[in-house]
């Protein structure tokens, strides 16, 4: 006890001093992302939160979910270290996020026990993974045939767990070095087998590829139910995020890249609402309830889609069967009289066959067990009928589980409409690369370590400013360049450029801007254009692709002009040896070095000249 006592009053101490009143204020899942900012994550302050964190680690490696660890009571604290013999948790971002914490904090302060701490979490994550490629909720499993064992992509756990694979074998930032080169190998095989388990679950609606339940099955990977409101259906949602994580996988697989195609072009033709969104309101009973509103730039698709045709009666009499084996009966009360219905008749008699492609609804109500895994179509309020058994029941939602539950969102929108486009025109580029390599200079390639005239990408790639302007990002994990001002990419060694493609848009609304300059070349107003935003902040994404006449080398210069650009840029990249002319461009000297033939050649004012000097 006296450990624990000391260390909690420690904690508290912390939440009185400089940096507590932030640290108090904060989620758990805010500190693990870094909120407390760099410095802190190496400061002593952090170390007794990190001890607290491995305290209550659990011994198979990973964490229970929904546990605020920086500010725990000493009776949750002591629960917790008494619950060590436990499940581990995936769900709800648990075990994940605690491993970033400690990553931040090993990077700050070095000291072992962190990294070591981090790495049975790792291990936990590894041995959790199912042959199949997917991860359950919890570790050991849960057995029994629980939903808890099913591949879970809800709550974004698959992603998550990826996530932090990727982190962990790309070997940057916050993960550099934290595990040895074996263990980086063994990431890579787990992610990429994740995303395999990810294409495989991609669910057929009768023959065209659609997207994802919130659940899977482990031997048929068909679409499966969670808890009794989860109904087996394709999930708005959570395909929403899947879809999100993996536009953002590196050098996509043509399976990968045609899972993505269909599936965003399946959600796009199955929105529930166009032009809609969901808004909070206080109904005419005076309860928080949810309703469908009008609005632009926006539409509506629901949690749970019902599939139809023969890919439907596969899914649903699964579902069917499964409950009528278990034969588990509820009963409820109504009027003085009781009524006892099994699962199986509950799901069977409501489902209705003709409803493909719709939202389905379920209620999930202790007060009401004849309402679990009963199907229902109408969101807003509804007549409630008498059923098969005499008993009068709900048809639709009521306030209480609309608003307990997102049944209904516009979490499609921004992937079908923005993200999509920018990930298409990308991969457009990269499989028209031919013998070059693309790369891509951006937001998810940029290291985070910048300076107001340096910003630094993966492989080597900078790209420099005299200007000092800061490194700022816009949407689509675009990178803000400012009006007027020269950036120039530095090329790595040995490496030129053949051809070079802008993404992204106006970052106001005032003008249009433009590609003014590429290499010292000049171009007018109207050739390559970033139309103004539009009044209600909307912009239109553009791609151009430029040719270079000739292979550029160690640098190229570029300018945007009359508004600040959002940009992502893609570079295409040959092996600088062996290329007849590799050019080298000095703007400002007006001087173009290349290599022509094995020999050097220096352009000035027209005239050729060779290393030493010589006039050609």
């Amino acid at each position: 006890m006296k450990k624990i006592t000391f260390a909690l009053t420690m904690l508290l101490s912390l939440c009185l001093g400089v940096n507590a009143a932030t640290l108090s204020s904060l989620t758990w899942a805010n500190v693990c992302t870094g909120a407390m900012g760099a410095e802190w994550y190496g400061k002593e302050e952090s170390q007794t939160v990190a001890d607290i964190v491995l305290d209550v680690q659990k011994n198979n490696g990973g964490w229970m979910k929904n546990d605020q660890l920086h500010n725990l009571t000493d009776a949750e604290y002591n629960a917790l270290v008494g619950a060590k013999s436990g499940h581990s948790c995936l769900d709800n971002v648990a075990t994940t996020q605690e491993m970033r914490f400690l990553a931040k904090v090993y990077q700050g302060c070095k000291v072992e026990k962190y990294r070591e701490s981090f790495v049975k979490a790792l291990n936990m994550i590894l041995s959790a993974q199912m042959q199949v490629g997917g991860w359950g909720q919890y570790w050991p499993r849960s057995g029994g045939g629980s939903y808890q064992d099913y591949i879970t992509f809800n709550d974004d756990l698959t992603v998550n767990a990826l996530k932090m694979l990727r982190d962990v074998y790309s070997n940057s930032g916050d993960f550099l070095d934290i595990v040895d080169e074996a263990t980086r190998n063994k990431c890579k095989d787990a992610f990429d087998r994740g995303i395999q388990c990810i294409i495989r679950c991609q669910v057929d609606d009768n023959g065209t590829p659609a997207a994802w339940c919130a659940q899977h099955d482990t031997i048929d990977y068909l679409p499966t139910e969670g808890r009794p409101h989860e109904l087996p259906s394709i999930s708005g949602y959570e395909s929403a995020n899947l879809l999100s994580f993996l536009m953002t996988v590196e050098n996509p697989s043509a399976e990968l890249q045609n899972a993505i195609t269909t599936a965003v072009e399946w959600l796009n033709n199955h929105k529930y609402m166009d032009n809609a969104k969901v808004e909070d309101f206080t109904n005419n009973n005076n309860e928080a309830d949810r309703r469908i509103v009008s609005a632009t730039n926006s539409a509506v698709w629901g949690r749970f889609i019902q599939i139809g045709g023969e890919s439907g009666a596969k899914i649903y009499n699964k579902l069917f069967n499964k409950l009528y084996n278990r034969s588990k009966s509820r009963s409820y009360e109504q009027n003085g009289t009781t009524y006892t219905y099994t699962e199986y008749e509950i799901a069977h008699n409501s489902y209705n066959s003709q409803k493909a492609g719709q939202p389905i609804y379920a209620i999930y109500d202790d007060t009401y067990p004849h309402m679990y895994y009963r199907f229902l179509y109408s969101y807003e309020d509804a007549d409630s009928i008498v059923d098969w058994k005499g008993c009068k029941v709900p048809t639709s939602l009521n306030a209480l589980r609309r608003t307990k539950y997102q049944f209904l969102g516009s979490w499609c929108y921004k992937v079908i409409n923005s993200e999509y486009p920018v990930w298409k025109q990308k991969i457009d580029m990269a499989n028209a690369a031919g013998d070059a390599t693309m790369y891509v200079l951006d937001a998810t390639t940029n290291t985070g370590v910048n300076t107001t005239a340096v910003y630094n990408f993966n492989d080597g790639f900078t790209i420099t400013n005299t200007a000092e302007k800061a490194y700022g990002t816009g949407k689509e994990n675009t990178v803000k360049y400012s009006n007027g001002k020269v950036y120039t990419i530095t090329i790595p060694e040995g490496k030129a450029i053949t051809k070079i493609a802008f993404t992204g848009y106006n970052n106001y609304s005032t003008s249009d801007a433009y590609l003014a300059e590429l290499g010292g070349a000049e171009y007018a107003t109207d050739k390559y254009v970033f139309p103004a935003k539009e009044a209600d902040g909307s912009y239109t994404v553009k791609s151009y692709s430029i040719d270079l006449v000739s292979p550029v080398s160690k640098a190229l210069t570029f300018t945007v002009k009359g508004q600040q650009c959002c940009l992502a840029i893609n570079v295409y990249l040959i092996d600088a040896t062996g290329v007849e002319k590799v050019y080298e461009v000095d703007a400002k000297a007006g001087v173009v070095k290349y290599i022509e033939n094995g020999a050097v050649v220096i352009e000035k004012n027209g005239k050729k000249y060779n290393a030493a000097g010589k006039q050609l």
